[in-house]
């Protein structure tokens, strides 16, 4: 059943979507029908393509929907820069982000706009997701859960929310000037960045419904780039711990065990894509850093059978 229109004020949708693209021609189009499929309609989708040098301007252009808007500008090379700019140009009370590569499921926004409407200390919805890869379903990702010490959560257990299933309120990035940092060491972790800092000062809320798909590419920053990504996320954890009480030992066993984990998943990223030298590196920092990590050492064993592994 499709909802009505419901905001009386007709110059303002009620929320705006906000799709970053790159080089998405080969799955804009799907992203794009996935939006304006949505049980709920009172929304704007801007398509805010940062330089894209193949077609995706030729894809966009085939919609005729009303609601649709396209924006292009040279390429930053910074994701951050590009999603700021699209939030900068949006209208609605609500902000729902996506990657130019993903897809929602009919309902996403009806069922994120219901918990935003009706819980006004929740600043941030976040909702579970598919995981695809070469067109097959990895695995089905439960985002979350949600701790009343956000923070600490986020940063000693890893990023449990995707941007493409996050909606916020308006005022996070318009009153309180919440963007996402486009330093460029943090190039492709940005996002995880960018929800420790809300994470201080926001309530979240992680619906447990699956109503969108992430894509894993090989050409995706997350599988091109392991290693700088990897010493990227190590400088942005060390900058944190910095503020933490160094001189407690449970805390320095929790950071070492939090930095063996970015190296032990480095090399899991090189072993798929069979650089098992490389992989065995990040196996050994992975190991020297937590003698405990034993997951590491299976890895270590795999790489230098050169067996690979498909990344999950």
């Amino acid at each position: 059943m499709n909802n009505m229109r419901i905001n009386p004020d007709k110059d303002r949708p009620d929320i705006s979507v906000v799709i970053v693209a790159y080089n998405h021609a080969k799955y804009i189009g799907q992203a794009i029908e996935s939006v304006l499929g949505q049980t709920f309609t009172d929304f704007e989708a801007i398509v805010f393509d940062d330089g894209s040098q193949d077609n995706t301007k030729e894809v966009v252009s085939h919609f005729s929907d009303e609601r649709l808007k396209y924006y292009h500008q040279e390429n930053s090379g910074l994701p951050a820069e590009g999603r700021n700019a699209g939030m900068e140009l949006a209208r609605g009370r609500y902000i729902a982000l996506m990657d130019g590569d993903d897809l929602w499921y009919k309902e996403k926004l009806e069922k994120t706009k219901r918990i935003l409407d009706t819980m006004k200390d929740v600043s941030l919805v976040c909702h579970n997701e598919t995981v695809i890869y070469e067109g097959e379903v990895l695995q089905h990702k439960s985002y979350g859960p949600y701790k009343e010490d956000m923070y600490s959560s986020l940063l000693f257990n890893g990023n449990c929310l995707h941007s493409s299933a996050v909606t916020i309120r308006r005022e996070v990035f318009f009153e309180d000037n919440m963007r996402f940092c486009e330093e460029r060491d943090l190039f492709a972790i940005e996002d995880y960045e960018y929800w420790l800092r809300l994470s201080k000062k926001y309530k979240f809320y992680f619906l447990q419904d699956i109503l969108g798909c992430y894509r894993v590419t090989e050409k995706g920053a997350f599988l091109s780039s392991a290693g700088s990504n990897s010493d990227s996320m190590l400088r942005l954890l060390d900058r944190h711990f910095s503020q933490l009480d160094r001189d407690d030992g449970k805390i320095r066993a929790m950071i070492r065990k939090r930095r063996s984990y970015i190296m032990y998943a480095a090399g899991k990223i090189h072993q798929h894509k069979k650089d098992f030298k490389e992989g065995m590196n990040w196996y050994i920092k992975a190991m020297k850093e937590d003698h405990l990590n034993y997951k590491a050492a299976l890895g270590l064993i795999a790489a230098f059978f050169r067996f690979r592994i498909l990344y999950r």
